[in-house]
């Protein structure tokens, strides 16, 4: 199994990279994403502060390895100080899972290009803790979205993905909340089959995002505002 850590420090919407070290492990990624057919990859991430416990990460692991979906998993690096807790419970991935995988899943240890994976034709799945820059970059990307929010308005975004926007499929929420890793397993299978409306919807979504940038109609919007605001000081 493909296997990077790159260096991470404090601040970034996933992980903050240092730039020069990190060109080459994001070639790898990318090389190994190149290697796979288009929207067949699941990617893990839960972003810059979320942590899974033990049983948690022993859970989606199994799962992963049962649902026979190709995987990128991000994992994050914990700082020091967050090692030192005491009774502090941080899930690492089991011994011999990747061994397990290799062929089949890479991990990343640190800071993941998370845009650019999730924009990769190969990447049709995004299990995310709802964080809302996730969310937006989920959306963008047109990935089908697998939810699990952990805290904060992360339970609000991860409703509005499954019942409101029909993009994504419940997979589980809170902090200390434990799925169940035949079930978890069986979404994972089910997310990637492009036939499901999630998919569909997903799409759709992005195409109307992306016409909203720079270009679209927010920004023609925008400009026709500051036009108005300029006529009224003549």
């Amino acid at each position: 199994m493909a296997n990077i850590t790159n260096p991470a420090t404090k601040t970034n919407s996933v992980f903050q990279a240092n730039k020069k070290e990190d060109k080459l492990a994001i070639e790898r990624q990318l090389s190994w994403l190149d290697a796979r057919p288009d929207n067949s990859v699941v990617y893990v991430c839960f972003g810059s502060r979320a942590v899974l416990t033990q049983r948690q990460m022993d859970v989606l692991t199994a799962a992963l390895e049962q649902s026979g979906v190709q995987f990128v998993l991000c994992v994050r690096v914990l700082r020091k100080d967050e090692q030192q807790q005491a009774n502090a419970d941080h899930g690492v991935i089991p011994d011999g899972f990747e061994d397990h995988m290799e062929g089949r899943g890479f991990v990343i240890r640190g800071w993941a290009p998370q845009v650019t994976i999730l924009s990769h034709q190969a990447v049709g799945v995004f299990v995310t803790h709802c964080g809302w820059n996730s969310v937006l970059e989920g959306i963008t990307a047109g990935v089908v979205m697998l939810t699990w929010p952990m805290g904060a308005d992360q339970y609000w975004n991860a409703k509005l993905l499954v019942d409101e926007l029909g993009v994504a499929i419940r997979a589980c929420e809170g902090t200390h909340s434990i799925p169940k890793s035949d079930e978890l397993a069986r979404l994972l299978a089910i997310s990637v089959d492009e036939t499901r409306p999630e998919r569909l919807l997903a799409r759709e979504l992005s195409a109307a995002a992306v016409s909203a940038v720079n270009g679209g109609s927010s920004y023609t919007n925008l400009d026709e505002f500051i036009k108005q605001l300029g006529d009224l000081g003549k």
